[in-house]
């Protein structure tokens, strides 16, 4: 199973269960080494507190030319729950290649560090009010 499946239905699985969380919008900038990040995922997955086994819906954004990027549940609704969140930005992409013996073909090789994506240190806090400032700055070094 592809990285990019496997964050997708983790995302839907996080997301389940028909319970209401406050959203705010949410949107920023990613940088690299000081320039715009372009065509990378960005995905906030909220963290649990308290009891409850739910934390609520992850949510998504692809960055355009300038690195910029708005947030969105899974179900098409826009920003993110109210909450602090683990983030991770991957450029990586692959798809199936139906017709030969291998599981996926690389599509875009990963150009962003492990410590923002697969061992992601990365987090946000979402406020009720929402934020066009959720921006990052990553390093490659």
């Amino acid at each position: 199973m592809s990285r990019c499946a496997l964050a997708l239905l983790l995302l839907t699985a996080i997301g389940c269960g028909g319970e209401s969380y406050p959203l705010a919008p949410v949107s920023g900038v990613v940088l690299l080494d000081g320039r715009p990040l372009a065509d990378a995922r960005v995905s906030f997955e909220p963290r649990r507190s308290g009891e409850g086994i739910n934390a609520g819906p992850g949510s998504y954004g692809k960055t355009d030319a300038e690195g910029r990027y708005v947030l969105e549940t899974l179900d098409g609704q826009r920003g993110a729950v109210v909450a602090t969140h683990d983030v991770t930005i991957s450029t990586f992409q692959a798809k199936a290649d139906l017709t030969s013996d291998e599981v996926e073909t690389v599509v875009m090789e990963e150009k962003v560090p492990a410590r923002y994506n697969s061992a992601s240190t990365l987090s946000f806090t979402v406020p009720a009010e929402g934020t066009e400032g959720a921006d990052f700055r990553l390093s490659t070094e």
